[in-house]
């Protein structure tokens, strides 16, 4: 786990609220969180990446399985799989801007949006590979994982309002396969509803990483009073009878909240809403979690 925040980390920079106070603080029960991505490797030393966020470097900096070997530049990365195009999953590419010896996968749509929108992005346009939505494709040197992107419920990213007409491949899921063990991840980090596909798609896996960026479909209105609200942004909100929590309890497998939001409830581990995620069988994601599937 690099980063198990949504846009902004833990402690957000121009929020006051009492997550973003008591990280600052060094309240133990509220600790620090970067922005979301994962790696992930077959066991032989190398790694890919899913999501590039904007704290990349410190991320990168914190996982020596990331470290380049001494005496080169060579980094142990074989793929950058991006699942939007979200500020916060895809701004880290400009840090790596000045080498990039890897592949950055994703579907037509969204390295379009990039490409076509940012100049900055088109220093990193010999990168891209895109692949077909269900398309099977190597994520590894070693081709030891399978991976695929399905589409998830979601919208167009806000800063691509206008720009881009709304598409399938606009919000996606990662399903990665252990072509030896046939074991499953699936990383869904953006959803604004779990319909019967995407419940399907869960319940194949054994490890999940579902979008746990709010808690209530009001909670940015506490700190914001025009703030949207979270189904409008593009995030099924945790609690309620028609949240996510409800739904994920009866899956089998490990799943955990990952892209959770500085105003979350659930990132005080102290707090009734953590405690009924963990008395739901739910993990929540922490910054340098290791799992082993």
């Amino acid at each position: 786990m690099l980063g198990s925040a949504a846009g902004g980390g833990l402690p957000q920079w121009n929020c006051g609220g009492p997550n973003s106070q008591r990280a600052r603080a060094g309240d133990p029960d509220v600790p620090p969180r970067s922005q979301p991505a994962i790696a992930v490797g077959s066991g032989g030393g190398r790694w890919s990446v899913v999501n590039a966020s904007p704290d990349v470097r410190e991320q990168w900096t914190r996982f020596p399985g990331l470290h380049p070997r001494p005496g080169t530049r060579e980094v142990p990365v074989d793929c950058i799989a991006l699942t939007n195009a979200d500020l916060d999953h895809v701004l880290g590419l400009l840090v790596l801007r000045e080498a990039l010896p890897y592949r950055v996968v994703t579907t037509n749509w969204i390295a379009r949006a990039l490409l076509d929108h940012n100049a900055a992005f088109r220093l990193l346009e010999a990168a891209f590979q895109t692949v077909e939505m269900g398309a099977p494709f190597a994520l590894d040197r070693g081709k030891e994982l399978e991976a695929q992107f399905f589409p998830l419920p979601g919208k167009v990213p806000t800063w691509l309002s206008g720009l881009c007409e709304d598409s399938p491949e606009a919000t996606l899921g990662l399903r990665i396969t252990d072509r030896r063990t046939g074991r499953r991840l699936v990383y869904a980090p953006g959803l604004s509803k779990l319909d019967a596909a995407v419940l399907a798609e869960l319940s194949q896996a054994e490890v999940r990483f579902v979008d746990g960026t709010f808690w209530s479909d009001g909670e940015l209105l506490e700190l914001r009073p025009d703030a949207p609200n979270a189904r409008r942004m593009g995030h099924l909100p945790i609690g309620g009878a028609e949240g996510s929590l409800a739904a994920l309890r009866e899956l089998p497998g490990r799943s955990f909240y990952i892209h959770i939001n500085n105003t979350n409830p659930i990132l005080d581990a102290r707090s009734p809403e953590a405690a009924a995620v963990r008395e739901a069988g739910i993990e929540i994601a922490m910054d340098g979690m290791e799992i082993a599937l």
